[in-house]
């Protein structure tokens, strides 16, 4: 991690979300005595009418003023990302059971491994390669679509009978990506603070103890 000399970052969370704002804050508290000299980082239900420039927001809601990035509008009408997907991209859409993180960075996307909150550990779910290929390129193009910014995104969908099912897609970690932690290095809360300071991130892995060997997810562009 490069060194960062002053940081100020302010997490948008209600109740629903507590824990992963409370998870993402533990981490950056961990990080600080190796990455920072001066650290604020705060919680609050309620975001800004206008952002601070000299603060770094971590919404974890869509409740947001249109002064903040569109991509948190883009991901509040899920009803217009359906019909995008199934007019430009011809995917099926519909509710879902699955999650997809992609860290998307200012280098490019980085895919991890599925998220099925059902099932224990919830990550890694396997998927095949010819379930993963057309998932990879729907969340790319989707994203390019969108101009997103560097965040850790979650796209939901389902697996049909040979296709993939969209559901929506959300542009930060919500309580299914805790289950990363411990699984995943980085876990998915840490890469997400990480793409919002601009922090390089080259690679994640999962973890040996869970379904076998250290895996290490690279890069792959659609």
């Amino acid at each position: 991690m490069a060194r960062l000399v002053n940081l100020s970052i302010v997490i948008i969370a209600g109740a629903a979300e507590m824990a992963v704002a409370e998870a993402i804050r533990d981490s950056v508290l961990i990080a600080r005595a190796i990455t920072l000299d001066r650290l604020n980082v705060g919680i609050t239900p309620i975001a800004p009418k206008v952002p601070d420039p000299g603060v770094i927001y971590c919404p974890l809601t869509l409740d947001l003023p249109d002064t903040f990035p569109a991509i948190y509008g883009h991901c509040r009408d899920r009803l217009a990302q359906r019909a995008w997907v199934a007019a430009e991209l011809n995917y099926p859409t519909g509710e879902g059971d699955l999650w997809l993180p992609v860290i998307w960075t200012a280098k490019g996307p980085l895919y991890g491994e599925a998220i099925a909150p059902h099932q224990t550990p919830a990550q890694p779910f396997h998927l095949k390669d010819q379930q993963r290929q057309p998932l990879y390129a729907l969340a790319h193009q989707l994203l390019r679509h969108y101009e997103a910014i560097p965040s850790v995104y979650l796209l939901k969908f389902a697996l049909g009978t040979g296709d993939i099912q969209f559901d929506h897609l959300l542009p930060f970690p919500n309580h299914a990506a805790l289950a990363s932690v411990g699984v995943q290095t980085p876990d998915l809360l840490t890469c997400h603070w990480l793409c919002l300071t601009g922090q390089p991130l080259r690679d994640v892995v999962i973890s040996g103890g869970v379904g076998g060997s250290d895996r290490e997810l690279a890069p792959v562009h659609s």
